[in-house]
C-alpha cells in the first residue's frame, strides 16, 4: 500500500523531467504566445511624452505616443526568449510591426507571425545567457 503512491508520483514526475519532443524548438507549439509576446513588447517599447493641456478649471496631463524604442523592443523579445535581430534594430521593429498587422486577423496569429518573420530577410537568432 505504501508503494502505490510513490509509484504514482514517479509516473507523473518522470515524464515531466525528461526531454520530450514537445520541448524542442521545432515542435508545433514552439510558436505559442509569439504574437502576444511581440505585441506586448511593441507596446512596452512605445515612448510617450506628457503634455499639459488646459481645461476649464485646471491642467490635465495627456500622454502622447511619440516613437518606439528599438533597443527596448529587442531586450523585451530576448527576455521572452524569442528570436531577435542583431543587425538593424529599426528594420527588426518595422518588420515585426508589419507582421503583427498581417497576423492580427488570422485564425492562428502565432504561426502567421512566425511565418512572416521567417519570410523576412532578417538575420534573427535566439540570444541566450550561455
Amino acid at each position: 500500500m505504501g508503494k502505490s503512491p510513490l509509484l504514482a508520483f514517479w509516473l507523473v514526475v518522470l515524464p515531466a523531467c525528461t526531454h520530450s519532443k514537445s520541448l524542442s524548438p521545432d515542435a508545433p507549439d514552439a510558436n505559442r504566445g509569439y504574437f502576444a509576446d511581440a505585441l506586448n513588447c511593441r507596446q512596452s517599447a512605445l515612448r510617450t511624452e506628457a503634455i499639459k493641456v488646459p481645461t476649464a478649471h485646471s491642467m490635465s496631463v495627456i500622454e502622447v505616443p511619440t516613437t518606439y524604442d528599438t533597443g527596448k523592443f529587442v531586450v523585451c523579445m530576448a527576455y521572452a526568449e524569442r528570436p531577435v535581430s542583431r543587425v538593424d534594430l529599426s528594420d527588426y521593429l518595422n518588420i515585426s510591426s508589419t507582421c503583427l498587422n498581417e497576423a492580427r486577423n488570422m485564425a492562428n496569429p502565432d504561426d502567421a507571425y512566425a511565418d512572416c518573420i521567417q519570410r523576412s530577410r532578417l538575420n534573427i537568432e535566439i540570444i541566450t545567457d550561455k
